[in-house]
């Protein structure tokens, strides 16, 4: 019998507490939290009838308020990497915003080691990916976060990352940031083309990113497309939440066969796992009842995010050999 396996690469920490980890981690904060489950599922999961990203995001404070001593992000980070490798996920690339943690006194060196050690208490492959944050006042934090990824990488940091509104904050405005991630040959992936127009996208790849987080808007603008397969750079799909912020209006319009037909590296990510109420598995099987994927087309899917993930060439011909295991 097939074992069902999964592979994340754009996973939100903070966007991914399951209701017992929030209630544990409520425990070491000192934070009341409502006694029943469902008015507690409420309060970490978006409305169904979410407007836009916008909207999305403000379902993040309440998760962050769990997560600001070194104790909760430790155990937090450990609890949703056994959560992760129970599901099936053999490789997992967990991101956060260091400078979202430090309300209660914390700097975002000890915020990060708090994670590396949390992630590496429990038997999960993978790594973190620092995000700098989109705003207008917040600049010495994000040129902090970066000097920071280049000191844990290899270490339990594996990329940076750019996140937040991205239509409030357009992407090109932080190319001097990136440039200097570039100088400390730090690899980064940066969300684009989810809120914002494709032309994001083309910002993204201008300042060097990598891998483009979300990237589905690319899909509007052909000769971009081409540059993305041309390029082998993979994008970093999360359809549930594309649904949710409306992205999309429905499933059906989902372009994945189309960036599947030009070439383009997808990988199917769940994006927030408590947000949006998913797990890459339940992404990758959305996709493929809904357009009829193969086992071989997952399969691809599934090597594609091997071949994207920020991860040595060891653990990458670890990972392709579990996938070809997983179907045989």
């Amino acid at each position: 019998m097939r074992k069902e396996i999964s592979i994340d690469l754009h996973l939100h920490f903070d966007g991914s507490l399951s209701i017992s980890n929030a209630r544990a981690l409520a425990t070491l904060e000192g934070v009341a939290l409502p006694e029943d489950d469902n008015e507690l599922k409420v309060a970490l999961t978006v409305s169904p009838d979410c407007k836009d990203l916008g909207e999305y995001l403000t379902k993040f404070a309440f998760p962050l308020s769990l997560l600001q001593s070194e104790a909760s992000i430790e155990q937090g980070m450990y609890t949703l990497c056994c959560e992760l490798s129970a599901e099936g996920c053999i490789y997992a690339e967990i991101r956060f915003a260091p400078q979202l943690h430090l309300d209660k006194g914390l700097d975002q060196k000890k915020v990060v080691e708090a994670a590396i050690r949390g992630f590496k208490r429990s038997d999960i492959d993978g790594g973190l990916i620092l995000c700098c944050m989109r705003g207008d006042d917040n600049a010495a934090l994000n040129e902090t976060t970066v000097e920071i990824a280049r000191e844990y990488l290899g270490k339990g940091v594996v990329a940076l990352d750019l996140a937040g509104n991205e239509a409030g904050f357009p992407t090109d405005s932080f190319a001097s940031l990136f440039a200097r991630a570039r100088e400390l040959q730090v690899p980064f992936t940066i969300h684009a083309g989810e809120a914002d127009c494709a032309e994001s996208v083309r910002s993204a790849l201008a300042m060097g990113a990598s891998r483009i987080g979300h990237g589905v808007r690319s899909i509007e603008d052909p000769a971009l497309v081409d540059i993305l397969a041309k390029n082998h750079i993979a994008l970093e799909l999360c359809p549930i939440s594309n649904i949710q912020t409306t992205v999309f209006d429905d499933i059906s319009e989902y372009p994945i066969r189309q960036f599947l037909k030009a070439g383009v590296a997808v990988t199917v990510n769940s994006d927030n796992r408590s947000v949006s109420a998913t797990t890459a598995r339940q992404e990758m099987l959305l996709l493929k009842n809904t357009f009829a994927l193969t086992d071989e087309e997952e399969k691809a899917l599934l090597h594609s995010s091997v071949d994207a993930a920020f991860a040595s060439e060891a653990i990458k011909k670890k990972l392709h050999e579990r996938v070809e295991e997983s179907f045989s």
